[in-house]
């Protein structure tokens, strides 16, 4: 069973206050290394929150 894998760097840019996206746990290193790195460039703020039940890592724009 093939997935297409989300860009990671291109969907936290896109992103707008408030929006929330899920990404596999397996990708939890780069999703937070990407998010902290583009919270300082792009002066926002995102938040992690891993859930190990559904095997996921949800992120969420707050500024």
């Amino acid at each position: 069973m093939a997935e297409n894998p989300i860009a990671i760097r291109p969907t936290l840019q896109a992103m707008e206050k408030g929006d929330k996206v899920l990404f596999p746990i397996a990708k939890m290193k780069s999703v937070r290394a990407q998010a902290s790195e583009l919270g300082v460039i792009l002066n926002r703020r995102y938040q992690t929150k891993s859930n190990r039940a559904d095997r996921t890592i949800a992120v969420t724009r707050t500024e």
